[in-house]
């Protein structure tokens, strides 16, 4: 009878550490590719969906959390939508960055969306975009024109319902080299916690 009793708490132990294990699997790492080369569309991003969804109110739905016009980039927050959303920059880069980022620290800065001042073709136009992710690229001088280049800085993106990711913009082309294909890799946190691993 002793036997019984000193061994319970054991398995008590035993049965609380396995739940505690399935509950804390690690965050998968997804690859997408969003077509955002039309220049007078927006494309509706959700990281809970994976996938780019169809917005019918964007200023008043907090269903979406990224919006992509060309490589113009929108958080579900400020002048953009009424949602959590907000954007830093972890000043990582590459894949040691992004496999680095295991913690959003409380240092981090989040921006939410303004009018920023774009230079275009005719001149200067202002768009409602997130300034911190204005910095994902930069223009540069290539054979055939300009080409957009990847800044290649790891993002923390808080999401339109308040949760955390980090994102890495990778690409602005297809695999065909045609323009407005923003591939993104990214780890998105669905507990609502900080922890981005």
């Amino acid at each position: 009878m002793k036997t019984i009793i000193y061994l319970l708490p054991i398995l008590i132990g035993l049965t609380v550490g396995c739940k505690k294990e399935e509950i804390n699997s690690p965050i998968q790492s997804e690859t997408f590719v969003i077509n955002s080369s039309g220049s007078n569309t927006w494309k509706y991003f959700s990281f809970e969906k994976n996938d780019t969804i169809t917005v019918t109110d964007p200023l008043n739905s907090t269903e979406w959390d990224l919006a992509f016009q060309r490589y113009r980039i929108k958080t579900n927050s400020g002048v953009s939508g009424k949602g959590q959303g907000s954007a830093a920059n972890s000043y990582r880069k590459g894949q040691t960055g992004f496999d680095g980022l295991i913690l959003i620290p409380d240092t981090a800065t989040f921006t939410i969306d303004k009018p920023v001042e774009i230079a275009v073709q005719q001149g200067y136009s202002t768009y409602n975009i997130n300034p911190e992710l204005y910095t994902w690229f930069s223009i540069e001088l290539a054979t055939q024109g300009t080409q957009i280049v990847p800044s290649d800085y790891i993002y923390f993106v808080k999401t339109g319902t308040g949760k955390y990711a980090k994102v890495w913009f990778k690409s602005y082309y297809s695999a065909t080299n045609v323009s407005g294909y923003v591939t993104i890799q990214y780890k998105y946190q669905t507990d609502g916690s900080k922890i981005l691993e």
